[in-house]
């Protein structure tokens, strides 16, 4: 579906990713981890056309994504929620915004019930909590139904509680649509939980060190797997430093 092949960005002089590649598959979800500045978000910026200026080839469906059909789903670190728009009114921007996109009213109501916010439409941003907002934010991702879906350390602000809670309620509804998605963040253990594939970043390198499939994807009583698989990610950094 999304082919990146030799991508380098610099800004300024510094280069950000250096001659990094990758295949995204359709219907897969991959999470990156790697520390900071190693290039992660700027991938994401890449991929939903932020940033422009780079070079190598960034592909969708073996066209340049600069000239491709493609929708995308980004769900960044704050919830990019409108601050003075009703939940109802954040939720259907997307399609305010593209009248050619048509969405059934009952996958709309399967998205608000899946996710537990049909409840909290009338609210305002500010009136809710931060578990709150970014299912809010998660519900506007699915129901503008991208191609590609986008998702920037979304649950790294809210408490662990929380963060787990969000993390089983996503993969519910992911498990669903399917979308394609990249998930970056900089847990070890969410990595693991979320991606059917963990991307390991170095930021010596500015490029993957590892692509490792997850065994333990969907696989209940999985805890003791997912912690060998953390440490393997744990040693194959270690390796690199």
């Amino acid at each position: 579906m999304i082919s990146i092949n030799s991508l380098t960005v610099k800004y300024n002089e510094t280069e950000v990713l250096k001659n990094f590649s990758l295949n995204l598959d359709k219907g897969e979800i991959y999470s990156m981890i790697g520390p900071s500045g190693c290039g992660k978000s700027t991938l994401l910026k890449v991929l939903c056309g932020i940033k422009k200026d780079y070079i190598g080839d960034v592909l969708y469906n073996g066209e340049p994504i600069e000239h491709a059909k493609l929708s995308v789903g980004y769900v960044p670190q704050n919830y990019g929620l409108l601050d003075w728009k009703k939940v109802e009114d954040n939720i259907y921007l997307p399609l305010m915004l593209d009248k050619n996109k048509k969405v059934k009213e009952t996958e709309v109501l399967d998205i608000l019930n899946s996710l537990e916010i049909e409840d909290l439409l009338k609210r305002y941003p500010r009136e809710l909590s931060g578990g709150q907002k970014q299912r809010v934010a998660l519900a506007r991702a699915f129901i503008s139904q991208p191609d590609l879906l986008l998702m920037d350390e979304p649950f790294s602000a809210l408490d662990a509680f929380t963060s787990s809670a969000s993390q089983k309620l996503f993969l519910r509804i992911w498990n669903k649509y399917k979308v394609t998605t990249l998930f970056i963040t900089h847990n070890i253990q969410e990595a693991v939980s979320i991606g059917r594939h963990v991307l390991l970043m170095g930021k010596v390198s500015r490029n993957l060190i590892d692509n490792i499939d997850n065994p333990t994807f969907g696989v209940a009583d999985s805890d003791m797997e997912k912690m060998q698989l953390a440490n393997t990610i744990v040693k194959k950094f270690e390796e690199t430093v």
